[in-house]
Parts: structure tokens; C-alpha cells; sequence
């Protein structure tokens, strides 16, 4: 019963994703955390998996394939990692459990690697997006409006009307904040050479680094707030 109530709740969630990222979810520290944010986000608030602590693992398996019904797409590996780490830490045993590590390390990191564990989801692995659903990354002309806006998106999350390349998209994006700034600092980097994105560098760029987005989490904001940097900054 209780697989069910969550199950129709999460799926409610689909259908009204404007403003359903308002409420940052902490989950407990540990191993493959960032993929449960990475596919999990996409479509709704970590509230509905919180919610969930304490279901046995055959119940969350059965609630992930419930929720391919309805577009989630993610290989085999990374199921398996999802699934252990909402047992081990979500699970009916996650009170006994101590949290992992907090991943602290600030070495070098690689931002083609972090977008597909990331990004690809909605923004697909050649930066191209979803049409009317999910923006394209590939020639976005945002990437450099100044040298913090990618940052501000991928800490904060981006909400509201926006037109890209012609396209106007009207949806909310959640904040990648459990990231590492290294991590933050090699994706927003990574984004802005892929595809040919190198080419719409102005004369002035420079590379983003741990330090920058060291920087940008002193300036918190909502994602409508980001969505308003943007348009003061075009």
C-alpha cells in the first residue's frame, strides 16, 4: 500500500514540475549519492524518495521499474548502484548505517565524465536537449553571457520562460550543488569547449576553477532569481 501512495505521488510529480525544485533534499552521504540526484531530479522532488526511508530493496527495484513506464531511462550498471545506495542508506536498516565519506578531494576531475553521469539525461550526450522540453547546450550563446552564469545554474538550478536559439522553454531545472567545485568548475568547462561551443568564446574567456565556484556559493540563489541574472546580463 504505502509503494503505491508514494508511486502515485512521484508520478503526480511529473505533471507539475514548475516550481517543484524550490526545496533543496540533503541525503545522506555516500557512495553513487550523486546518481540518485543526476536520475532521480529529473523528473521530480527528492521529497518523494525521502519519504520513502525504510522500504525494503525489493520494493524500491519494483518502484524504479514503475517509473520506466513513464520515460525514465537508465543503463543496468547504474540502476544497481542507485538501488544500493537507497537500501543501504534509505532502507530498512539505514538508521545502523554510517554515512559514507563526504567527498572533500579537489583533484583534477574530469567534466566529460561528470556530464554524462550528470547531464545526460535531459540534455542528451551531444548537448543537443530535448525540443520544447529540456534546452540545448550545444551553440547556447548563455554559456558565456559573463563568467558565472553557468555556475549560478548548475549550483542553483534555472526556473522559468526562457527563449534558446529560438526556442522558448518553460520548465524548472534542480540545482547540482551536491557537486564538489571541482566537479562544478570541469562539467561547466567541459560544456563550454563540447560541440563546437569553443567557438562562441569571447576574447576575454577564462576558464572557471574551484575557486570560482568557491565564489558563486557565497552569492546563493533561487532559480528564478538565476533566470532574472540572465536577463540582466543580455
Amino acid at each position: 500500500m504505502r509503494l503505491g501512495i508514494l508511486l502515485a505521488a512521484v508520478l503526480g510529480a511529473v505533471f507539475f514540475m514548475e516550481g517543484a525544485f524550490a526545496q533543496r533534499i540533503e541525503l545522506p552521504q555516500g557512495p553513487n549519492r550523486d546518481l540518485v540526484y543526476a536520475r532521480c531530479r529529473v523528473c521530480h522532488d527528492l521529497q518523494y524518495v525521502v519519504d520513502s526511508i525504510g522500504i525494503t530493496g525489493d520494493n524500491w527495484k519494483a518502484l524504479i521499474e514503475d517509473m520506466g513506464r513513464y520515460g525514465l531511462r537508465i543503463p543496468n550498471e547504474e540502476r544497481e548502484k542507485i538501488v544500493t545506495y537507497l537500501v543501504t542508506y534509505l532502507g530498512p536498516d539505514a538508521s545502523k548505517r554510517k554515512a559514507g565519506p563526504v567527498q572533500t578531494a579537489e583533484a583534477a576531475v574530469d567534466g566529460k565524465a561528470v556530464y554524462a553521469r550528470q547531464c545526460t539525461s535531459c540534455h542528451q550526450a551531444e548537448g543537443t536537449g530535448l525540443p520544447k522540453t529540456f534546452p540545448p547546450l550545444a551553440g547556447n550563446p548563455d554559456l558565456y553571457i559573463d563568467r558565472l552564469f553557468p555556475v549560478f545554474v548548475v549550483l542553483n538550478g534555472l526556473e522559468g520562460p526562457a527563449t534558446i536559439k529560438g526556442e522558448r522553454y518553460q520548465g524548472a531545472m534542480p540545482p547540482f550543488d551536491h557537486l564538489s567545485n571541482a566537479e562544478i568548475a570541469a562539467v561547466v568547462n567541459y560544456i563550454r569547449s563540447a560541440w563546437g561551443n569553443d567557438k562562441l568564446r569571447p576574447a576575454d574567456f577564462t576558464e572557471v576553477n574551484a575557486v570560482t565556484v568557491t565564489e558563486a556559493r557565497a552569492r546563493p540563489m533561487k532559480p528564478k532569481e538565476v533566470l532574472a541574472y540572465r536577463a540582466g546580463k543580455r
